[in-house]
């Protein structure tokens, strides 16, 4: 059984990217607004993608 091919894994890691930083700016907004130091959970977000914006989520 043969992998995905290197462009398939380049447009996933591609899309992973784009997915961390949107939820990353969503989560450095929202932190803003509600007057919280942003930087802890923009490193969470970039670092573990949902998992750290589902955790920003639950301690707002």
């Amino acid at each position: 059984m043969r992998g995905p091919t290197p462009s398939r894994r380049a447009a996933f890691a591609a899309l992973t990217a784009v997915a961390h930083l949107a939820l990353t700016a969503w989560v450095r907004r929202d932190a803003r607004e509600r007057g919280t130091d942003p930087f802890p959970w923009d490193v969470l977000t970039l670092l573990t993608g949902v998992v750290g914006a589902l955790a920003y989520r639950r301690r707002r």
